[in-house]
């Protein structure tokens, strides 16, 4: 037998350890794993020179179509993640344009734009943001084959730069997630946990000062406005029996709630992205780096890591959302979000694995098994089993470059870690079988893409 492709002379990292062994990969599948000497025979074989093989990145948020067209954002941005060793995404679907529609009007046509011009793989999130999309919320995710659905937590129209017709008050998540809850595994309501009724009566008083630091985003935004809407969601999924899954997590109270929650049994998982691992409050870059919830001190970012480490915080995504330098003049008005899923394995191999922060396994774990096993895609996704898809990054540790705005291969023009040496690498990006990045050069076309349906 002849397959596609063998990897040979590598490491292979699952969370549970790391073995020498080669992978044999055919019709987009590892088909087997073993010795060098006894995988079959292939039209390519790709030496490894020893460095380690991970499953392909499942970024678990991403806002593609948000500010520019989705033909755009999935052609353009998706070619800066397979560069970056992303080789699934969890994209935010409606953009700004279409927020509190029926999704039956544009479902179809997304799906069609995505695998037309996306290098890497999607599943779908759906925003609930209208009483019309909380009565569709159940058939739509049958018809479309969607598990997870967020909520805005207290957020108006002027606040969040989308449409929205109704906030996620107390009786709207009750009903949405008794609703979630009946659909069963994996459905998962999701929250942007900030307490907007308290930040609306300390923002005035910041804005009114004429600050444009960075941290005064973070002054007009505390912690513990994070940590209320943490909990309050926290509250209404252990009684409704809801899985919750809460997104960016910055503050350090939250991650300790989320903590507490899971010693009481409660089906919740943390999230967190990699500049809350990275960047604090007094970041240079200014109003580029304005993200919500905003940018904390150090010691947070220490307790996020700490959650990682003891597995409070399971999953990492980039809350990718490609604005450019022209839209983010000022602390005030500027949208909040950074371009992130070119930067998300080489900030995690830099910042987490080589400052001994986290091992290999445990960025695995975070950044590729769990997220497949709690948006419903594992084994097809996030490990390297037999039968699973041939996502797979082969990366160098010890590979040193320099992060840049000018080659991020995405819609923003600007990198928010504009400068910054980092220490680990990706040399080789595969979807299903096909090499879509190598040696920092793209090689897919788009079309690759494909929509990945949640199965109930």
């Amino acid at each position: 037998m002849i397959v596609d492709i063998v990897i040979k002379n590598c490491k292979i990292v699952n969370p549970w350890g790391t073995s020498p062994a080669g992978i044999a990969v055919n019709n987009g599948k590892i088909i087997a794993i073993g010795n060098d000497e006894s995988l079959p025979r292939a039209r390519r074989t790709i030496d490894a020179l020893g460095n380690q093989v991970i499953p392909g990145l499942i970024d678990t948020h991403v806002h593609l179509g948000l500010h520019h067209s989705l033909k755009d954002s999935a052609r353009i941005d998706t070619a800066g993640a397979a560069l970056g060793g992303i080789t699934t995404i969890g994209n935010y679907i409606g953009g700004r344009k279409f927020a509190r529609g029926s999704y039956r009007e544009k479902f179809d046509e997304w799906k069609e734009i995505y695998e037309k011009y996306a290098v890497v793989d999607a599943f779908f999130h759906m925003f609930i943001v209208s009483d019309l999309q909380l009565r569709e919320l159940v058939e739509n995710a049958r018809r479309y084959c969607v598990a997870s659905f967020k909520f805005i937590m207290g957020y108006r129209e002027k606040e969040l730069g989308l449409v929205v017709e109704e906030s996620a008050n107390d009786g709207f998540l009750y009903t949405a997630f008794r609703d979630i809850a009946g659909l069963g595994y994996p459905a998962r309501a999701m929250v942007h946990a900030e307490n907007m009724d308290i930040i609306n009566k300390i923002k005035p008083i910041i804005e009114v000062t004429g600050r444009q630091d960075l941290g005064a985003w973070t002054d007009a935004r505390p912690d513990f406005c994070e940590v209320l809407d943490v909990e309050r969601a926290i509250r209404i999924a252990k009684v409704t029996k809801t899985p919750l899954y809460i997104v960016h997590i910055s503050a350090a109270g939250s991650v300790d709630a989320v903590a507490k929650a899971k010693a009481e049994g409660v089906d919740v998982v943390g999230e967190t992205c990699p500049q809350y691992l990275t960047l604090t409050r007094g970041a240079a870059l200014g109003p580029l780096v304005k993200v919500n919830p905003p940018l904390r001190d150090k010691e947070s970012m220490e307790r996020l890591w700490q959650g990682i480490r003891e597995g409070t915080i399971e999953c990492i995504g980039t809350d990718h959302c490609s604005y450019t330098r022209e839209m983010k003049q000022d602390i005030w008005t500027a949208p909040p979000g950074i371009p992130g899923m070119r930067y998300f394995l080489p900030l995690m191999l830099t910042e987490g694995v080589n400052k001994g922060r986290i091992t290999l396994e445990k960025l695995v774990e975070v950044c590729c098994y769990n997220n497949a096993k709690k948006f419903g895609i594992y084994p097809q996704k996030g490990v390297i089993s037999v039968g699973s898809d041939a996502d797979l990054v082969v990366i160098d540790r010890s590979k040193k470059a320099k992060l840049s705005g000018t080659t991020n291969h995405q819609l923003s023009n600007f990198c928010p870690y504009e400068g910054w040496e980092i220490k680990g690498c990706p040399l080789l990006t595969m979807v299903r079988g096909n090499i879509v990045a190598e040696d920092e050069k793209l090689i897919a076309q788009p079309g690759l893409g494909r929509y990945i349906p949640i199965c109930y």
